[in-house]
């Protein structure tokens, strides 16, 4: 294992080692004039805003060079120059107007920046060309480093919460303006530096070496990136060298995030659990008529089952080993122990999260060399589990010729993680009277299987002792994995003449996943496992059918991604009012995965052996084991993949301006690629848009409106795509070996589909932005979006097999909605600045048009996204409709027609409603900013609202519904008896049939509640140290501490305090309770 990690380390240095020497010859230019001294071909200065408070990050460059470099934590810069000739200083601040100043060397300048009334001057990366916001006619959102810095997150995705307007950040997962598709998830198309990210998500980028972010929402701004834009895109841009002198800076970040609290969680207590299982032992029939019997039957090897300790106190007292008095005193004692808390304190931990940075910075007149390391050591609740995380960036700007120049870099990481595998582990795996550890520090052990029987077993010599302990078994089965993740990247620019160039890129991304999982020899599934498969013949020799050890699972997985572009550039003004913009380009891509899985069993990890099975008889007839008396069959896990895909597309894209005002855009790209059909009329399909905006603002009728800084208009129409990768217009199978015979069987997969093309998403916006009095901002967009030919499952032939079903591009879904920004800034002086912002973003999902109607309701409350009806929402949550508790205390609910049904099944999906949506329909954030002099204060609030949840209620325990574990809700208390019919919660503990009650209680639209919410997601101060202390130190620039609590307080419209970030909602159950997140930073720049 050492080996191989010292050669990924090894490539990783090599890779940084190719791509370095690439400063050391650019910097080859910057020899020094010898007739000029170095003092004399330098210009310093100060960058200060209006009320003449300094700007820290200002950038000040040499106007037509890459010469430059940003101001620091008081506002200073100095700038080398390459002579003694006279220059242009070009300053310019997000937020502000640029400035262009005529310097000489030696000048010591003063330069004040006013506030940018025209937020036209943003500029828009699309990824395949970069331009100004004035001339744009799509929705897009641009993001600069200085809104996403505000607040300290590990991640991308947390920073981009609430400040982008319809790009929804909610439970793990991302969308803009919803979903759009049945078969493909809505996660946006990640772009960095203008190349699709295949290889890696948003949250395994590095936020450190982020310049700017750019969302891009209609098919105006997206079209360009074909079948995979549908969803939206997410354009991020990188920093570049720029300082002519070497900036070093240095951060680290400390997370530390409590162990969640139980309380959220409301389960029974230990004493209301023992009661239960108690009252539903000593009221079963069967136990009533003959407690040894029933004991017998539960204990025999036909019938193994696990037994509570409830159980083995009355199976004891049934074979007469103890006397009742004994019983109900290891009873009281029982109600003393909380295995939930004991578990927590001995094996888990406060999660802190270490996370450091160094960032490199060095340019010139001729280059720019920019690089980043970062390691992460992740916080986590187990302690028995780690993760470890490494990443460097590398990046060289080359000016090779004035009609030239060169981007190389790579991007690397290493993740280690170290995760328990074994099975029974959890605070409420084990019942709350259970123990970890007994009263004098030795182990508790507990039985996964039937003690009685286990008993016998730990008595027979050469079987494995099947008692379980969670502390031991933590470290025994533990998954291992290298996860190696290399991107190298290259761009080059071509001046063919003064407006025509000519761009290529190229990326090469791969992934290495080694995964193995090594279960020792004295783990309790390996141990469990060989006894299972030990067979003892009747002279009491025991045939080990898996071979005493260990077990050696591996997973080897390769993923390589090409992907070349490259465009031409055309850029001209016409009589100084008419700018014509055009692209056209070409696009070649390929997607390559390569996977195979193996297992090795007796494996002995010091001496690298392993033991043979016989897989044949084992997976063809089984073996009677020591557990069971039945046979047992079991089969090798042995796979190898291979998955290849390719793509090629043109594009054009053309934009024109007159005078400032009106503006026009369209582009178009034709796709190809192995997942579209073969029949010639979609192979075809192009994809479009078109696009035009007025920017009122510049009228000459507005010139008497000085209050109105800029008014614009949007419209934009156009067509995008999105293509399913599980997919194929082809019959595809895939080849196994026959268990029985070992010749080749082929099992088909899909069927074959002609006609398969890509879905297609139809979207019109309109927008409008606007700035008054300087100081108030923002911008409104409402949208309808259209997909059609979307793949979803058709009702079939069954004769022609695949379950009577396949799929088809016959699926239509629509959204409609509108998003709104606004800002303001309330106070500016030279030591007081208060801005806010508020974002609100609504969407409409509504399913259009389906080929294949559910056919269970049960399905559809289960597994919604499978299951769907014309008009609802996607992802919708459907229940029952409750009639409320039968005269016994049993649940009932109405059927399809109407009738009360309670304990049969309903299956009709008449009998289901759509009780609301899983998905939020609104979000948004309000976003404050408060400056006193070197003091900041933050605080994000952010609002979901507009969904749905299934709140949590208690099973139904019944015959069928044992009680195995602490994860019991409390009300099993106020269950109905005939003591306690005042209550809501149905009967349970019940030993007739109770048939689908669970199904009518859990599901039902009666224990569905909003999940709306409000929380404080953010709130922080940051303190940067005066500059007249620093430049003592002749060494520091800027040093910043930060102190951030994420997630301080909520407030929810549920009455029964379920925070739906910390719940499935449509399972109606609670994960770990989302404790405030304590987060401390630091940051040094040399």
């Amino acid at each position: 294992m050492t080996n191989l990690i010292n050669k990924r380390l090894l490539v990783m240095i090599m890779a940084g080692v190719l791509t370095v020497p690439a400063v050391v010859m650019a910097g080859g230019n910057g020899v020094p004039d010898r007739g000029v001294s170095a003092a004399s071909r330098t210009v310093k200065g100060r960058v200060v805003d209006d009320t003449g408070e300094p700007l820290p990050g200002a950038t000040v460059m040499v106007k037509g060079t890459q010469i430059g470099t940003g101001t620091d934590i008081d506002g200073n810069f100095v700038v080398e120059l390459k002579d003694s000739r006279k220059v242009t200083i070009v300053v310019s601040y997000v937020g502000m107007e640029r400035k262009e100043f005529q310097a000489a060397p030696g000048d010591d300048m003063y330069i004040a920046l006013s506030p940018n009334g025209n937020v036209l001057d943003e500029l828009i990366v699309s990824g395949y060309q970069t331009i100004s916001r004035e001339r744009a006619t799509g929705s897009a959102i641009v993001l600069g480093s200085d809104k996403l810095d505000k607040i300290q997150a590990p991640d991308l995705s947390a920073k981009l919460e609430g400040i982008a307007p319809g790009l929804t950040v909610y439970n793990n997962s991302m969308s803009i303006r919803g979903a759009s598709s049945f078969a493909v998830d809505a996660t946006p198309l990640l772009v960095i530096d203008g190349q699709p990210a295949t290889g890696l998500t948003m949250d395994d980028i590095n936020p450190n070496i982020i310049e700017g972010v750019t969302v891009l929402k209609d098919a105006a701004a997206t079209s360009l990136y074909g079948v995979r834009a549908a969803n939206g895109v997410i354009v991020i841009t990188t920093k570049r060298g720029r300082d002519t002198k070497l900036d070093v800076t240095a951060s680290l970040g400390y997370y530390i995030n409590p162990l969640p609290s139980l309380d959220y969680q409301h389960y029974a207590s230990t004493g209301d659990i023992l009661d239960f299982e108690r009252e539903f032992l000593l009221s079963d029939p069967d136990y009533i008529n003959n407690p040894a019997g029933y004991f017998s039957t539960m204990t025999a090897k036909s019938n193994a089952k696990q037994m509570s300790g409830i159980d083995m106190l009355y199976y004891r007292l049934a074979n007469g080993e103890i006397t009742q008095e004994q019983l109900d005193a290891s009873v009281a004692s029982m109600r003393l122990n909380d295995y939930r808390r004991q578990y927590r304190d001995r094996l888990q931990q406060t999660a802190l999260t270490q996370d450091y940075n160094l960032s490199i910075n060095k340019g010139g007149d001729t280059y720019g060399f920019y690089a980043a390391a970062r390691y992460q050591k992740m916080g986590l609740y187990n302690k028995y589990d780690s993760d470890d995380r490494f990443s460097l960036y590398l990046k060289n700007d080359l000016q090779i010729a004035k009609w030239m120049s060169l981007t190389l870099g790579a991007d690397l990481s290493f993740m280690k993680t170290s995760y328990s595998r074994a099975s029974g582990l959890g605070a409420t795996a084990a019942m709350p009277y259970d123990l970890l550890y007994n009263p004098d520090g030795s182990p508790a052990y507990r039985y996964l299987y039937n003690e009685v029987l286990a008993g016998k077993i730990n008595d027979t010599e050469g079987l494995n002792f099947m008692g379980y302990n969670a502390a031991e078994e933590a470290y025994r089965n533990k998954l291992k994995t290298d996860n190696l993740y290399m991107k190298y990247f290259l761009q080059t620019n071509f001046d063919i003449t003064r407006d025509l160039g000519l761009e290529i890129k190229f990326q090469y991304e791969k992934r290495k996943l080694d995964a193995n999982e090594y279960d020792e020899a004295d783990s309790y599934m390996m141990r469990s496992l060989v006894n299972e498969f030990a067979s003892i013949d009747s002279r009491g020799t025991i045939t080990y059918n898996i071979p005493q050890g260990g077990r050696l699972y591996t997973v080897d997985t390769d993923y390589d991604y090409y992907n070349l572009r490259a465009q031409f550039d055309y850029k001209k003004t016409f009589g100084e009012k008419h700018d014509v913009t055009a692209l056209i380009g070409g696009e070649l891509r390929q997607d390559l995965t390569k996977s195979h899985t193996g297992e090795r069993y007796g494996y002995d990890d010091k001496k690298l052996t392993y033991g043979q099975v016989d897989w044949k008889t084992l997976s063809q007839t089984g073996v009677v084991g020591s557990l069971y008396s039945t046979s047992r069959i079991r089969s090798e896990n042995l796979t190898v993949s291979e998955v290849k895909h390719r793509y090629v597309s043109a594009y054009l894209n053309a934009g024109y301006i007159f005078d400032s005002r009106y503006s026009l855009n369209a582009s178009v790209r034709v796709e190809q690629a192995d997942l579209f059909g073969s029949d010639p009329k979609y192979r075809y399909r192009p994809l479009w848009s078109v696009g035009g905006s007025w920017n009122v603002s510049n009228e000459s009728f507005m010139k008497d409106f000085s209050w109105l800084n800029m008014l614009k208009l949007r419209c934009t129409y156009g067509i995008t795509g999105n293509v399913d990768q599980s997919s194929s217009p082809y019959l595809l199978a895939s080849f196994v070996t026959s268990l029985y015979s070992g010749a080749p069987v082929t099992s088909i997969v899909t069927p074959p589909n002609s006609s398969l093309r890509w879905e297609k998403t139809s979207t019109f916006n309109f927008g409008v932005d606007f700035r008054l009095f300087n100081r108030f901002s923002g911008s409104i967009d409402a949208y309808r979006k259209y997909s059609s030919d979307l793949l979803v499952n058709k009702s079939i032939d069954p004769t022609l097999g695949f379950d009577g079903q396949a799929r088809a591009n016959n699926g239509e879904m629509k959204n409609v909605g509108f998003e709104g920004n606004l800002s303001h800034e309330f106070v500016r002086t030279r030591d007081i600045i208060f801005n806010a912002s508020f974002s609100a973003a609504y969407n409409d999902n509504k399913i259009m048009k389906i080929d294949y109607d559910p056919t269970d309701a049960l399905d559809m409350m289960r597994y919604p996204t499978s299951n769907y009806r014309v008009g609802d929402t996607y992802n919708s949550l459907y229940a029952y409709r409750y009639a409320g508790l039968t005269e016994t205390g049993m649940p009932s609910v109405y059927d399809e027609n109407g009738n009360v049904v309670s304990v049969s099944s309903v299956r009709n999906v008449g009998a289901v409603v759509c009780a609301g949506q899983l998905i939020p329909k609104w979000n948004g954030a309000l976003n404050l900013d408060f400056r006193w002099r070197d003091l900041s204060v933050y605080a994000k609030l952010v609002y979901y609202a507009g969904h749905t949840l299934r709140r949590d209620v208690p099973t139904l325990y019944d015959s069928a519904n044992r009680i195995t574990g602490g994860n019991v809700n409390e009300m099993i208390a106020d269950r109905w008896t005939p003591e306690n019919p005042d209550t809501d919660i149905p009967a349970m503990g019940l030993h007739g049939d109770t048939g689908e009650s669970n199904y009518h209680w859990i599901y039902s639209d009666y224990n569905t509640c909003s999940a709306s919410f409000v929380k404080l997601r953010n709130i922080g101060v940051s303190y940067s140290m005066p500059s007249r202390l620093l430049s003592r130190t002749h060494v520091l620039k800027g040093v910043t501490l930060r102190f951030q609590i994420d997630n301080l307080f909520r407030i929810t419209s549920n009455k029964w305090g379920i925070d739906p970030e910390a719940f499935n909602a449509n399972l109606g159950t609670r994960t770990d309770a989302q404790m405030p997140t304590y987060i401390i930073g630091l940051n040094i720049n040399l």
